[in-house]
């Protein structure tokens, strides 16, 4: 089942779809209405308990289409996105590299970031991996918690295709992942 599924039953189980929404103003006009006619439309006083009867319904009411109303917007808005990874960190929703992963990619190098300057990284390639990426770069910054977050006289392992980063395969140089890199991609030469 998918949300359009979910949405279409949603629908079909709302008691008032079709039914104009009750505002505030709607609803005390509705009950002070109640309040001073009868059934037969005479404005003497109704009994007491038919009042309560009526104010009841019409809160019973009014609390239904609220509590649809707030269903409904759950179910049209997306799932709530966990923060996103530190500077050390990859996206929550990579899985962790692997040597396979970085066969996929045509460049693999290790550079560090010189400068930061707004949207734009200036990276220094010190090893190539695999690829001719040259001995400079500049690429774009991207927004936390969508890749990797480059910061100024940090290095990092990157792997590319098409001048892509992948946020997934790239990140801060560790051991860890320089072993990966090593594997996936043989000896490394100098940039």
């Amino acid at each position: 089942m998918n949300d359009d599924d979910l949405r279409a039953l949603m629908r079909q189980a709302d008691p008032t779809t079709g039914d104009p929404s009750l505002d505030d103003a709607r609803i005390r006009r509705i009950v002070a209405a109640a309040e001073r006619d009868d059934l037969a439309g005479n404005t003497a006083t109704a009994p007491r308990h038919r009042r309560r009867l009526f104010a009841g319904v019409s809160l019973g009411a009014a609390a239904t289409a609220g509590a649809a109303a707030l269903i409904a917007g759950l179910v049209a808005t997306p799932a709530i996105q966990a923060p996103g990874p530190g500077p050390d960190e990859t996206p929550a929703a990579c899985q962790v590299p692997t040597v396979a992963s970085l066969r996929e990619f045509d460049t693999a190098y290790e550079a560090t970031a010189t400068t930061v300057t707004g949207e734009n990284v200036t990276l220094t390639v010190t090893q190539v991996f695999a690829g001719s990426p040259g001995t400079t770069l500049t690429v774009e910054q991207v927004e936390e918690g969508t890749g990797v977050l480059f910061t100024a006289g940090q290095t990092y392992l990157v792997a590319t295709t098409d001048d892509f980063i992948s946020p997934c395969d790239s990140g801060p140089a560790t051991d860890a992942l320089r072993q990966l890199y090593t594997t996936a991609f043989g000896t490394s030469s100098n940039g």
